[in-house]
């Protein structure tokens, strides 16, 4: 029971709640007793399903936005493999016929296939750059929209569960307080 007190007072702290609530509470914390014991039960079985609730909405609603940015971001790489994979493809075209012109034991011969990699392999050397940089470029933009929507998702449900928990423990301390009047009037 001294550990719901302490988080109680814990949670007032976090909340910035004024300092006559806090006063109020600590009051009655101070001056707890049996006889307002019973009247305490019943603003925690009112009030602790509803911060579990509270919890158990933020965890989904987080745990969504987690999910949701995951799949996009798969999505989004998925839609880029086969870019990457043409861009694979011609460098391989371009590594094969460096090869095979490092293979030439020819001198005249090794030279002149090099003199035409210039000429057959130098528009597509530069396509792939092209294609390479303006992909690695959107890719990061996508990416980071993602991330981007991710943090404001996350937040967005911290937010809410940060005021849903302020609003019910607001609501448990006025009932905490009623029930220490109560008590107070029935000595």
């Amino acid at each position: 029971m001294k550990i719901i007190y302490v988080t109680l007072l814990w949670t007032q702290l976090l909340v910035a709640e004024s300092s006559r609530g806090m006063d109020s509470l600590s009051e009655y914390l101070e001056s707890h007793d049996l006889v307002g014991a019973g009247n305490t039960k019943h603003c925690f079985a009112r009030y602790l399903p509803q911060l579990e609730q509270v919890g158990e909405s933020w965890s989904r609603e987080y745990n969504d936005c987690l999910q949701n940015a995951t799949t996009v971001r798969q999505t989004v790489l998925t839609e880029v493999g086969g870019m990457q994979q043409m861009i694979r493809k011609g460098a391989l075209e371009i590594d094969s016929y460096i090869d095979g012109c490092l293979d030439i034991q020819d001198v005249l011969d090794f030279f002149n296939c090099f003199g035409k990699l210039s000429k057959q392999q130098l528009t597509n050397i530069y396509e792939i750059s092209f294609n390479a940089s303006d992909n690695a470029l959107s890719l990061s933009q996508q990416l980071n929209g993602i991330d981007m929507e991710r943090y404001l998702c996350t937040n967005r449900t911290e937010q809410s569960y940060v005021l849903g928990t302020a609003h019910i423990f607001s609501a448990l301390d006025k009932c905490l307080e009623q029930a220490a009047n109560l008590a107070k009037t029935k000595d």
